[in-house]
């Protein structure tokens, strides 16, 4: 409706007023703007930060069926919608995440079969509640103990269960060095009897033999071969990849710094 429109609708609406002595007025009184007469403005729920993991962590193949979402109270019964990314920004799952109703103080999105994910792969989540974007955290929390595992992939990513694949060792490395400036290698040899040759392994190992002096927290990995894909901070914890055709027993071998800022060539992903 134009400016003229909700004039004339106004003064006539007035006019009928005074007609019938409900307001006593003159059209010299009348002051009449094309301003907005009501004006609705809707925030979003909340503008902190919404943390973000994952659920139990598998220790067969490393993987969760589950995100868990933190809401505060002010958003509980909203709609949620996330997706998680890795590396490259590649998106883990075909379609965003979605509950009807969240609750609050958590949310657990509990995933198909088909959409299990290796939570060490995630390096950012979008996330939106209701219909506003919210800033996320993402945490990862590696499992307790020494992990190794592998699977053998089909050249989409699906794994092929009814090829076994172990990390058996035998498990080598060295350090030299010190403190801001050290240095090393790790290797842990992995068997995939059966193997194609267009499918590859895929593994997540924890590097050992690290010393005292060494800081996991800034440390990070170099070397080609291995194909890294999980994030720095989650050292000493570390998931990839190895080439396709590359035999039923190829090696896990990855470079090693202990302070990866300014480090040229680091193949773990930030942060």
């Amino acid at each position: 409706m134009t400016a003229t429109r909700v004039r004339t609708l106004v003064i006539l609406l007035l006019a009928a007023l005074v007609a019938t002595g409900i307001v006593q007025a003159s059209a010299a009184q009348l002051n009449v703007r094309s301003t907005t007469l009501l004006s609705v403005k809707k925030a979003p729920c909340t503008t902190a930060t919404i943390g973000v993991t994952h659920g139990a962590i598998s220790t067969t193949d490393q993987q969760t069926s589950s995100v868990v979402v933190t809401v505060p109270a002010a958003c509980a019964g909203l709609p949620i919608a996330l997706r998680l990314y890795k590396t490259g920004g590649t998106a883990l799952h075909a379609a965003d995440l979605t509950v009807a109703s969240a609750s609050s103080p958590t949310t657990t999105i509990t995933l198909a079969t088909a959409d299990r994910y290796t939570p060490s792969e995630v390096l950012g989540v979008a996330l939106t509640i209701g219909t506003w974007g919210m800033r996320t955290a993402w945490t990862y929390t590696p499992p307790a103990g020494p992990v190794n595992t592998c699977q053998v992939r089909n050249s989409d990513g699906s794994v092929d269960p009814s090829k076994p694949c172990t990390v058996t060792g035998a498990t080598t490395w060295d350090y030299w060095g010190s403190a801001g400036s050290g240095q090393g290698w790790f290797k842990s040899l992995v068997s995939a009897p059966g193997i194609a040759n267009d499918q590859y392994i895929a593994f997540t190992v924890t590097i050992v033999g690290a010393p005292t002096w060494w800081t996991w927290s800034t440390a990070g990995t170099k070397g080609s071969g291995t194909q890294v894909s999980s994030s720095c901070s989650a050292l000493p914890v570390m998931s990839g990849r190895l080439a396709t055709n590359v035999g039923p027993s190829p090696q896990v071998y990855v470079e090693l710094v202990d302070k990866r800022a300014g480090a040229s060539g680091i193949t773990c992903v930030g942060p």
